[in-house]
Parts: C-alpha cells; structure tokens; sequence
C-alpha cells in the first residue's frame, strides 16, 4: 500500500513529510487520517522532541485540500461541518500534543496548507513560499476555529484581509504580518529548520510543553497561577529540573531525559 505520509525520526526529531506530489501533496480524507494516525504516535514517543512537517518536493508544502473531493464532501451543511471536524481532529493533535511542531515550507502553502502550517508551533519558509486562503473565490467558509486560529496569529485587520480578498502573499509579506517567523534563501531551507529543530530538541522538554500549554490558554481568559498546578508539579519535581540546574552551576551542557 503506498502511504501519503512518511516518517523519520533522528536525533530526537521526526520530520513528517506528506507525499502526493501527483496531486502538489494536496490533502484529501485518507491523507488526513493518515496524518491524524502519525502525529498521534508521534505525540505519546519519548523519543521525539520536536515534529518538523513538510511536503515532499521542492515547490508545494500542501496545496490545499483535494479538489476532487469536494463536491461530495461540501454538498450539505452537515458534510461540509464533518469535513472541517475530520481535518481539526488532526489539526489539534499539533496544538495539544506536549512538543513543538515546525512547518518546514519550501513553496505554496495555500488554502488547507496555509491553515495547517497555522496549526504548526513555528513557520520557517523559503523565499520562495506563496500563502493564501482563497475561501472568498469559492465562496467556502472557514472553520470557526481556524479562523480564530489565524486571527490571533496575524491579528484581525491582516486575517479580514486574507481571507475576504482571498490574496496570495509572498514570504517577504507573510513575514511581515507575522505568519512565519523566519525566511531563508530557497536553497538554506532545510539546514535553517534542523537547526532551529536541534535549538529546540536540546532544550528541556518539561519546559517547553508547559510554555505551549499555557500559551493555549492566552485568548480564552486571563489565567491564574493554579492553572499551571499539574504543569508546575510536573516539571519542578522531574529529574530534567534538577539537571538543568545541576549543568548550569557545573558549567556545562545539560543532557535531558524528558523525565
């Protein structure tokens, strides 16, 4: 059986790379729940640290979702609702899993591959990516939880603009409203985002999953220190805490167990 979604693992990172170049790695539903299905193993394996996700190829991150399936999919409001829940039941397996994703985004990103590089934990693109939600054009919503996903990334000024004009972006632009958090030359792209993943991976994984954690619950109210109560008994009473500080007052670099 072919699979659309390939992983490797190495040095604590998994680089997941959807492949169906024949379609510009366009997601269709067996796509998605192949995704669904790696980032859940991938979310619970102690042996991974960081999540890079990426197209196959050198042009296409993710097109978009399959245009062949949408006549079916979106005929009914009741379909077109069962569509978006397929696609976030994936997507919030990268906000909630406890380590960080980075979209490796090597060219087009457009429609559902904008919105999923959104999902990611960071965006690092070539020069040579192009971003767009073209939902205005084909008279589709989005989902009200990516559309408040985008909005809290770019602001609310810059997400009326992407997805009422439906405009394709440039990098230079997508950086510049905040959609992704780095540029590199084309060519750069791939050293840039395993370094960035290596400076992730050797930092203390306690430490990061609590950072993502409460940084969820930044726009649904203002929280309080007791929200962190399990995330504090976590971390502070995990071997990594004790490490950290025994590598620092010893002058060296701290070795990290995630335990």
């Amino acid at each position: 059986m072919n699979r659309s979604v390939l992983v490797d693992r190495k040095d604590g990172v998994a680089r997941v790379t959807i492949s169906r170049p024949e379609v510009r790695n366009a997601l269709d539903a067996a796509t998605v729940g192949e995704l669904e299905l790696v980032l859940k193993a991938l979310e619970t394996d102690h042996t991974v640290r960081c999540v890079i996700l990426r197209g196959a190829g050198d042009r296409v991150f993710v097109s978009g979702a399959d245009v062949r399936e949408f006549r079916d999919k979106l005929a009914t409001p009741e379909g077109a609702r069962a569509y978006d829940e397929e696609i976030e039941r994936m997507q919030a397996i990268i906000c909630s899993m406890p380590k960080p994703v980075i979209a490796q985004i090597q060219g087009f990103a457009i429609g559902g591959g904008c919105v999923l590089a959104v999902a990611c934990d960071f965006r690092i693109a070539s020069d040579k990516g192009r971003f767009g939600i073209p939902i205005a054009k084909f008279g589709f919503m989005l989902s009200p939880t990516d559309t408040v996903r985008i909005a809290k990334l770019v602001g609310l000024s810059q997400a009326r603009r992407l997805l009422m004009t439906g405009a394709v972006i440039d990098a230079a632009e997508a950086y510049r409203i905040g959609l992704v958090d780095q540029v590199v030359a084309h060519d750069e792209l791939a050293a840039a985002t395993d370094a960035f993943a290596a400076t992730l991976t050797a930092n203390a994984p306690l430490s990061l999953k609590a950072t993502k954690q409460i940084l969820a619950t930044l726009h649904a109210r203002e929280p309080s220190i007791s929200d962190g109560a399990e995330l504090y008994r976590e971390l502070y009473s995990s071997q990594d805490i004790r490490e950290g500080l025994d590598a620092f007052f010893q002058k060296r670099a701290p070795n990290f167990k995630g335990t």
